[in-house]
């Protein structure tokens, strides 16, 4: 953990220079006061995200954690097999991301890898477990105690209402086990038994093969999610007079008892957490996901490549559910007849504009439900990340203060779990031309690493310019890579992860894209990962000594800049950093200076241009920079004998 209360008087550096050049010459560093390790209270300003002086701000974010998806007791590990998976009222989620007693270990670590934003997991099923409207005080009070911890470190915390492929009955995480009972699905092993949803607790308990490496989004196309997930948007239209089949909620609406009871309950945490200073913003809902509407053809097997391979068509055919009373959803909505085995209503599920029809209100919706308990908290908006809507513009205007936040995977490597750093792939641009007039292939080769980071700048790009007609601040909400590369956990693994992870963040710092790496987890194991789905992408591993990647993890940044960036590079290798801004007058910007690069006693030199004042606080890992007035400034660093 790192020390906190103590300050050591910023380094007079006078002979730590570069060599002389026009851009940056030698200069002296006064011995001026640094700044706190924190970024203070940011906030939204117009497409930027500033701290309480104006400066724009770059926040460095984390998901904290990735087992908070699952409860701690009993342990909800997927792994683990079990009836007891299925007795979904009687859990606890308090201790996810980690016990009080050792979260001080945990930020004080990230905090010292420079970190400044937490990106903190809660999933639906956490606060509503028990059943509609009976909330867990204990979780709740749990998370108040850890957003205030998280202020005494200087993070700023989003509040991430995470979900994949709706729940843990569904193949994923995220809502309570009683929204599958509404819908009149059984929670129980029949699900995967009868292909409605593809479980990794039932996979290890029926064979000893691993469970197939991201197999887990295939169950967004499944049968249970594919429902839910419908209901959810579109309950009213899809299943009109169908009623829930949940004691005491005979009489509400099966979509108001699933989308209002989701943004109640994060309402709820909002109530939870009202006066705590690190809260900037809540997210609306991690990868949102239409479930089967859009569908024009019912018989067609799902396109793409995250497929589950069968069409709704045979789905329903096949009776891939466990219903309570024997009866499918979709027959008591006249969508299909059991008896004929024929769709009723093959037109039922069409949704020409799923983002302006059903994803847009529900936004405008939840955003008004936070605001009535914390008016001045941000809102981050997460866009699809699967199928065609992930590559969809917001319809109009996002609501005022908010922030967009694609999530952005090297394809490759996260699926297939190499890392190539000569070839990659490319997603591209919807619409784009070739020779101005030919419809470019959705996706293109790439070739060389120098390629490879300009095509990761142009994904990132793309994707973050969908955030509608008002230009608001970009996020990369999500990025991160597997740690399991290759056929062995090794140093050349390792230094695999290593490379990956460095040309992901070449390509966002040249981009000045503020992001949350995902992710940390403390119970990282060899053996089991992450915890969840067999996906093992935590930066933390006990068994690897602690961080994972930090050389290329932990690099310097321009965090708070008093004017506008323009240019930074970090070359590994090197070990030089490069930053210019053009400055607005005599304002302060700051730089995370990590030790793990840059230490004095080992001959690291700082240059900037003229008349500049320059603070180098080594135990903090802060340097500012003060110009005497407006006008383009170069900062750079080198580490001698690299």
């Amino acid at each position: 953990a790192v020390a906190r209360g103590r300050r050591r008087r910023p380094v007079r550096a006078a002979n730590s220079v570069l060599p002389h050049r026009a851009e940056a010459p030698e200069v002296a560093i006064a011995a001026t006061a640094a700044p706190a390790q924190g970024m203070g209270r940011l906030r939204v300003e117009g497409n930027r995200l500033v701290d309480e002086q104006g400066r724009t701000a770059l926040p460095r974010g984390i998901a904290f954690g990735g087992l908070s998806k699952v409860p701690r007791s009993p342990d909800g590990s997927t792994h683990k097999s079990g009836m007891v998976f299925y007795d979904h009222k009687e859990v606890s989620f308090v201790g996810r991301p980690c016990a009080l007693s050792e979260l001080d270990e945990h930020l004080g670590r990230l905090q010292e890898w420079g970190f400044t934003l937490l990106r903190l997991l809660v999933t639906w099923e956490a606060v509503e477990h028990a059943g509609p409207g009976k909330y867990d005080q204990k979780y709740l009070a749990y998370l108040r105690a850890v957003c205030e911890r998280a202020h005494t470190f200087g993070f700023s915390v989003i509040i991430d209402p995470h979900q994949d492929c709706w729940s843990r009955w569904t193949g994923g995480d995220g809502a309570p086990g009683w929204t599958l009972e509404a819908a009149g699905l059984m929670v129980d092993p029949l699900l995967h038994n009868q292909g409605a949803a593809f479980l990794h607790q039932e996979h290890v308990k029926a064979t000893s093969e691993p469970l197939p490496y991201m197999s887990w989004p295939a169950n967004y196309d499944r049968f249970a999610c594919a429902t839910m997930m419908s209901l959810f948007w579109a309950g009213d239209r899809l299943a009109p007079g169908v009623r829930p089949m949940l004691r005491g909620c005979e009489g509400t609406p099966l979509q108001e008892l699933l989308q209002g009871n989701f943004i109640r309950a994060m309402a709820a945490v909002a109530e939870a957490l009202r006066g705590v200073p690190s809260v900037l913003a809540f997210e609306t809902m991690n990868e949102p996901h239409p479930g089967w509407l859009g569908v024009e053809d019912l018989e067609r097997v799902t396109p793409g490549p995250i497929t589950s391979g069968v069409s709704p068509f045979k789905q329903l055919r096949d009776g891939n559910a466990a219903w309570v009373d024997e009866k499918c959803l979709w027959e008591r909505a006249r969508v299909w007849n059991s008896e004929r085995k024929a769709v009723v209503d093959p037109k039922r599920f069409r949704c020409e504009d799923w983002m302006g029809e059903c994803f847009a209100p529900f936004v405008q919706r939840y955003a008004a439900a936070i605001r009535a308990v914390l008016p001045d908290v941000a809102l981050v908006v997460c866009p699809p990340a699967f199928g065609p809507e992930s590559q969809k513009a917001f319809p109009g205007s996002l609501p005022p203060a908010s922030i967009w936040a694609p999530h952005f995977y090297d394809g490759m490597l996260l699926m297939g779990k190499q890392w190539n750093p000569d070839v990659g792939m490319e997603e591209v641009k919807p619409g784009e031309k070739l020779f101005g007039f030919v419809p470019a292939p959705p996706i293109r080769p790439v070739i060389g690493l120098k390629e490879k980071i300009e095509a990761y700048k142009r994904q990132m790009t793309w994707k973050g310019e969908l955030y509608g007609t008002a230009p608001v601040p970009i996020l990369l909400g999500e990025i991160g890579i597997p740690f399991d590369i290759g056929p062995a956990r090794d140093a050349w693994a390792l230094g695999q992860a290593e490379q990956a992870i460095d040309a992901h963040l070449r390509a966002m710092e040249e981009l000045f894209l503020p992001f949350c790496w995902w992710n940390y987890t403390p119970e990282n194991s060899h053996k089991h990962g992450d915890g969840w789905n067999g996906e093992d992408l935590s930066i933390f591993c006990k068994e690897d000594g602690g961080g994972r990647g930090l050389r290329a993890l932990v690099r310097p940044a321009l965090l708070l800049c008093a004017g506008t960036p323009v240019r930074q590079s970090f070359d590994l290798a090197a070990g030089s950093y490069r930053c210019e801004f053009q400055a607005d007058g005599t304002g302060a910007s700051v730089f995370f200076v990590p030790r793990l690069h840059f230490r004095r006693e080992a001959g690291a030199a700082v240059s900037a241009s003229p008349g500049c004042d320059v603070a180098w606080d080594e135990e903090a890992q802060r340097l500012t920079c003060r110009p005497k007035g407006p006008g383009l400034v170069v900062l750079e660093l080198q580490q001698r004998g690299r």
